[in-house]
């Protein structure tokens, strides 16, 4: 069979096959959905880190010295998302996905967005000023490792795309895409989250702990950016410059 004939009776079999869908009790991996399953997940929170500024890197650092801030950064958004409850899936360059499913998905999320900006902004930060040509940059020109992350909530359906042992999980629905873009918002603090997300936050995720017990004042985390088109949506979006540490 020629490549043409075999593509063609692909791409057939895939218009052409009914899915099997299924519930989503647990966020799936590749290896758990067929080439035909469909997976509805309620009340997913997605989020998205990515390095802002990252397309630089390239001019201001040799090959060796940028992969190693980039692995800085990967490696330490992950570990505080593994360690806050979320599934990494997908990984496109210096942008991280990661999936929160559970009653308390929201607020999972956002201590884990709250917990990123500390590890970079702070934790990553201040070891590789020990490393000098990140050093030397930082002084030079003030360029520093910095990040945004973007959450939302909803629903989603997930399927596996790509050929056998080259393929990832695809989501589809509002929230995957809109935590994407919100990643690339820049009118505002390191997390922005949608009002989906906002209005599920406890107490500990919208007003400060520290600030009050400095002065007795509550301080809210969130600044209101309002409705803003959001690719091709319009959302109601707040960000935060605030971070949470580990002790």
């Amino acid at each position: 069979m020629s490549f043409k004939s075999d593509l063609e009776t692909q791409v057939d079999s895939l218009i052409n096959t009914p899915f099997k869908i299924r519930d989503g009790r647990v966020i799936p991996t590749s290896s758990s959905i067929g080439p035909h399953d469909y997976v509805a997940l309620s009340d997913v929170a997605y989020l998205y880190t990515d390095m802002a500024d990252s397309s630089s890197i390239p001019s201001r650092f040799e090959y060796d010295e940028g992969a190693r801030i980039l692995r800085v950064f990967l490696t330490t958004v992950c570990r505080v998302i593994r360690d806050r409850g979320g599934e990494i899936r997908s990984f496109d360059g210096d942008r991280v996905m990661a999936m929160f499913k559970g009653d308390d998905a929201a607020n999972d999320a956002v201590d884990a967005g709250l917990r990123i900006n500390w590890a970079i902004s702070v934790l990553a930060h201040d070891a590789l000023t020990l490393y000098e040509p990140y050093w030397n940059e930082f002084l030079e020109n003030d360029w520093k490792l910095r990040h945004r992350t973007g959450i939302d909530i909803g629903f989603a359906h997930v399927v596996r795309g790509g050929v056998r042992d080259h393929n990832d999980l695809v989501s589809i629905g509002h929230a995957p895409n809109t935590a994407a873009k919100l990643s690339d918002y820049k009118d505002g603090g390191a997390t922005i989250i949608t009002d989906d997300v906002y209005e599920l936050l406890s107490e500990k995720n919208l007003r400060s702990e520290n600030s009050e017990k400095k002065d007795g004042v509550v301080r809210d985390m969130w600044q209101h950016k309002g409705y803003t088109k959001i690719g091709s949506r319009i959302e109601n979006v707040y960000t935060s410059t605030w971070w949470r540490s580990y002790s």
